[in-house]
């Protein structure tokens, strides 16, 4: 395999973004990775330019709308550039990004048809897991304290339409008798929300959002780690978290994505429900067979570990480039 010189162009500013995590599975295909920040806010047209003057890159890589489109369309006469996004929706702005680049990557494999109208050189790259991001360290009885639960939700749980019907579920979980904890940004203080913030929901609350070993401790600690995506609809659009659950090791239960079987086997590497009722129904059973749940949980580790790190997405993505260019 070829090894590239790249600017990796993106937010750095949290420890959590993909930025991180494509940084570390490029560096560790043996590729030259120079990171760009933008993080706080989009940088002068100048910058870029001059840092790709001067480093002289195979390519650039961004995954959103780091800079005005231009700045793209000018970079390519110096070099390549490529995009990979991260969301499993078309926004008004993404198309002309979508046109300026070499190569396009959208994790969502039922928008692939939309995005070669626009670019043909468009391939789906489903996201990963980067291990060096989440520590395996000591579980102390605090922790246990804690992290402990049923069944566990990290995410959020806001006003925008995509959240709302989690709330239902989670909802439906808490009337199951099962004790749910969840984890994320805090509910937002409107007055709508009042009664979710004061109720079974808002006292289910953990506290805050986690990452990194807190993260770890969640998936290990919870019977039933539970996930919803936002399109499950769209063809293998699931997002990162599922990858990041089960290479920690959590038992995950999700929302069935179309196409989701091809990456990771309901029922042997992970387990998948399509409404309330089969959600609750799995969760009451699954509580009782700590065994299956661990087998289940242990292969869907193995898997990711073995298929599904970024090491291994990032070298999908070169062959990918190399067979091209």
């Amino acid at each position: 395999m070829r090894t590239y010189r790249l600017i990796l162009v993106a937010d750095y500013g949290r420890p959590w973004n993909n930025a991180w995590f494509y940084k570390a599975g490029f560096e560790r295909n043996g590729h030259t990775v120079m990171t760009f920040d933008t993080s706080s806010g989009k940088p002068s047209e100048e910058t870029i330019l001059k840092a790709a003057a001067d480093f002289k890159p195979d390519f650039v890589l961004h995954t959103k709308d780091e800079f005005p489109v231009h700045v793209f369309e000018k970079l390519r006469k110096a070099t390549k550039v490529v995009q990979w996004y991260p969301d499993p929706v078309i926004p008004d702005w993404l198309p002309p990004y979508v046109k300026a680049c070499d190569s396009f990557f959208t994790m969502s494999e039922g928008l692939l048809e939309e995005f070669r109208k626009m670019n043909p050189k468009s391939y789906w790259l489903t996201q990963a897991f980067e291990p060096s991001c989440f520590p395996v360290k000591e579980v102390s009885d605090e922790d246990r304290k804690t992290f402990s639960a049923d069944v566990a939700f990290v995410g959020n749980l806001g006003s925008k339409p995509q959240y709302q019907s989690r709330r239902g579920s989670l909802e439906a979980v808490i009337a199951s008798g099962a004790r749910l904890k969840w984890w994320g940004p805090k509910i937002p203080w409107k007055l709508a929300n009042i009664p979710l913030i004061y109720g079974r929901i808002g006292r289910a609350y953990g506290g805050r959002f986690v990452w990194g070993e807190e993260y770890v401790k969640i998936a290990q600690l919870s019977k039933i780690f539970l996930a919803f995506d936002s399109r499950p609809e769209i063809r293998k659009s699931m997002s990162a978290r599922m990858y990041t659950a089960v290479g920690c090791g959590a038992f995950y239960m999700c929302q069935h994505v179309d196409g989701i079987e091809e990456v990771l086997v309901p029922d042997k590497e992970i387990v998948t429900f399509r409404n309330h009722d089969e959600m609750v129904e799995k969760i009451i059973c699954y509580l009782s067979r700590d065994d299956l749940r661990k087998k289940i949980a242990e292969a869907g580790q193995k898997r990711v570990l073995q298929d599904h790190t970024y090491e291994v997405r990032i070298r999908q993505m070169a062959y990918i480039m190399e067979d091209m260019w």
